[in-house]
């Protein structure tokens, strides 16, 4: 039989006084616990408000994108160096 006379009693490293904190396997059970919920007890879904808005977003999109090339412009005047790669920083 272990000497427990003088032994110290360690808290668990995730306790703290109070109650406020759980540890690691109160912790788990919690997060279990919740996950079931949201698993197996769906909150309850405006069905009628969610059809009207996926039937409002089948015609319209929020992003507009143009395809006009011809704003492209050419301002890299310097094409033609870049095949040299004989890059050095300037020197102060």
């Amino acid at each position: 039989m272990p000497d427990v006379i003088g032994a110290r009693l360690r808290a668990a490293p995730n306790s703290v006084r109070g109650g406020r904190a759980m540890g690691r396997g109160r912790a788990k059970a919690k997060q279990t616990k919740v996950a079931r919920e949201l698993k197996y007890h769906s909150p309850n879904t405006d069905l009628t408000a969610l059809q009207r808005e996926l039937a409002g977003a089948s015609g319209k999109s929020d992003r507009h994108f143009d395809d006009d090339s011809s704003e492209i412009v050419d301002d890299d005047e310097d094409d033609a160096d870049d095949d040299q790669d004989t890059w050095s920083p300037t020197r102060r």
